[in-house]
């Protein structure tokens, strides 16, 4: 199964709950045993084994594929350390001194990676020199992954390198069916006071008048952020589960204790699907070809840079107010042929659902009017 680029965020809807499989089960149906599989036929059994034989061979050739593979991308490693010569060149304010903020702008053109960057990001992502990926066990190539992020010395932690490993597992040897069973990535070591995966919010005060003054306390919360998305550990059991629990359904149950179980292993199923989309797209597209996502020629045809939305942002708004400017000439040069003016607050021309919200508006005032 090959999954490419994607970006996952705390799902609360229903339908979202519903992609994960949590549902509420009826009692009937979770209080049911399985029913035992029918015995294959004698005939399917010695069919079976020729599956087998054909498999061995099978696993064979996926391994010395692999092998290649790996051959090519030793290969492929000194032209990619090149690269980061080139732009680790120069005094080191940055981590890329030579075209500062270098990884920052390719992950901000990636349509996929972009939705994970927020703003309080870009400053520690301006460290970042390099992103390299590697094998779990060379010895072992089906065994997983690695991604190394690489930092400049920075205000933000202390950590050189932040990695995050990948364990894969065969769901299904016969349809060629992989998925991440876990993942594993390095605690970042914030400095005081820099830690961009949380924010601190006022805490709620019962009471009033002086005593609500006084207790002006805050409480730190999670946010979305580059690091919290990308530097999470995935496992059975992991914290992540429960926090992501807690802001999809506000600590309420959705199925009953007997579920939890099952409910925690479509959730860590689901989720640990997403985060091997984000490994691809960096091992497969980012890493080896980001000079390109830098001056966004990699940018699939249909999406638009930050730069060219923002363009197109500003251009829409100098329409609009050459809009409303020709309405106000005309609404003035009207008024001045004893023309009847428009109501206050009337309906003005915009584009989309814009105008007919704005005209549903005026006919729900007329209404009341009349029945006033």
């Amino acid at each position: 199964k090959e999954v490419r680029g994607g970006s996952f965020r705390f799902p609360g809807t229903a339908s979202s709950r519903a992609a994960m499989g949590l549902v509420k089960k009826a009692p009937e149906a979770a209080a049911k045993a399985p029913e035992p599989e029918p015995e294959d036929p004698p005939i399917v059994k010695q069919l079976k084994v020729i599956d087998d034989k054909y498999m061995a061979i099978e696993k064979e050739y996926e391994e010395a594929v692999a092998k290649v593979r790996l051959e090519y991308q030793k290969l492929q490693m000194p032209i990619l350390e090149e690269r980061t010569k080139m732009l680790t060149e120069g005094d080191a304010k940055t981590g890329t001194p030579a075209l500062s903020g270098f990884w920052l702008q390719a992950f901000k053109n990636h349509p996929e990676l972009s939705e994970n960057v927020q703003t309080w990001d870009e400053p520690i992502l301006e460290y970042l020199t390099d992103v390299t990926r590697h094998y779990l066990d060379e010895s072992d190539l089906q065994k997983g992954h690695k991604l190394v992020f690489h930092f400049a010395e920075n205000p933000h932690f202390k950590n050189k390198t932040l990695e995050k490993e990948y364990v894969m597992g065969e769901e299904n040897p016969f349809n060629g069916e992989k998925a991440c069973k876990s993942t594993k990535a390095t605690e970042i070591e914030w400095n005081t006071g820099k830690n961009v995966t949380v924010q601190m919010v006022a805490k709620k005060v019962k009471g009033g008048g002086a005593k609500k003054a006084k207790a002006k306390k805050e409480k730190e919360e999670p946010r979305e952020s580059f690091f919290r998305e990308i530097f999470r550990s995935l496992y059975p059991g992991a914290p992540f589960l429960q926090e992501m629990k807690m802001s999809m359904f506000g600590g309420g149950g959705m199925v009953e204790e007997d579920d939890d179980d099952d409910e925690d292993e479509q959730m860590l199923e689901y989720i640990l699907e997403q985060d091997y989309e984000i490994y691809s797209t960096f091992a497969d597209f980012v890493i080896p070809y980001a000079t390109r996502w830098y001056t966004g020629e990699a940018v699939p045809e249909g999406f638009e840079r930050d730069d060219d939305d923002e363009d197109d942002e500003d251009d829409e708004e100098e329409d609009d107010d050459e809009e409303d400017t020709e309405e106000d000439e005309s609404e003035s040069a009207s008024k001045g042929k004893g023309a009847k003016a428009k109501p206050k607050g009337g309906a003005k021309k915009v584009s989309g659902d814009g105008g007919t919200q704005g005209m549903r508006a005026i006919d729900k005032k007329e209404e009341e009017c009349k029945q006033q």
